[in-house]
């Protein structure tokens, strides 16, 4: 009989052992987890902001080159604003074909990447 209390408790032990060291993993993958996706953020945030500013110094040179050559400063600036209106066109009819689904499946293979 002292074998079975003994062995329980044992068991007992073992178990809280167990359930212990699976808090402790669990806690470990969700902050590597959540380090990384802040991470990535960072980056991403980063990217994104010296992008807009290269972009934005990039289509106004180009704007002002158009306007030396074409010699009007108003049809630089409207021809590179006629080629943002053709890419918001051309995204808005691609959306639910093509980005939407892009989006989709970068965003789902990212959460089951191992």
């Amino acid at each position: 009989m002292e074998d079975l209390k003994t062995n329980f408790t044992s068991l007992k032990q073992h178990a809280t052992d167990y359930a212990q060291t699976y808090v402790q993993l669990a806690k470990a993958k969700a902050t590597a987890s959540a380090s990384t996706a802040a991470a990535g953020a960072a980056i991403g945030v980063t990217a994104v902001l010296l992008t807009v500013f290269f972009m934005i110094f990039l289509f106004t040179g180009i704007a002002w080159w158009l306007s030396t050559v074409l010699n009007s400063n108003a049809a630089g600036f409207f021809i590179v604003a006629g080629f943002f209106l053709l890419l918001l066109v051309l995204i808005f009819a691609l959306r639910k074909k093509v980005i939407v689904p892009w989006i989709r499946n970068t965003i789902i293979s990212k959460v089951y990447e191992s």
